[in-house]
């Protein structure tokens, strides 16, 4: 899981070289991966690299993101009715968007909310047709 406390643990962990992102899909090229057991949503770039690490908060169990491999089909800039921050879709209504509250666990009804300062670089930074895989 994440956390935003840097207490002696997290720096001694830092300093061994744990706790970094794993890239999974190295091969899908530049895309997004949203790892839902750390809650934390990857943007990686050629070569697999990793180029940020975003904070996001999923679905909860009542209404659970969907799992897989998808792409990217839509951006709604700005902020429409239900709260939702500069929107990426990709699959049906599921999308990267910004909201007010981002927990470390799941809350959403199912798609991945990620902090508002943090939506429009991400949807900057999102192409359409762009992979995004989502993974428990």
């Amino acid at each position: 899981a994440r956390t935003s406390t840097a207490d002696p643990e997290v720096f001694g962990r830092l300093a061994r070289g744990e706790g970094a992102f794993r890239v999974r899909y190295r091969a899908h090229g530049r895309h997004v991966e949203a790892d839902l057991s750390h809650q934390v949503l990857a943007l990686i770039g050629v070569g697999g690299r990793v180029e940020r690490i975003y904070p996001t908060s999923s679905g909860k169990p009542s209404t659970p993101t969907i799992l897989g491999s998808f792409r990217f089909y839509r951006k709604d800039y700005g902020i429409n009715a239900k709260g939702m921050v500069d929107a990426s879709y990709f699959i049906r209504g599921y999308a990267v968007h910004g909201y007010a509250d981002v927990p470390p666990y799941g809350a959403s009804h199912g798609c991945l909310r990620v902090p508002v300062p943090d939506a429009r670089p991400i949807s900057n930074w999102i192409r359409p047709g762009m992979r995004i895989d989502v993974y428990p």
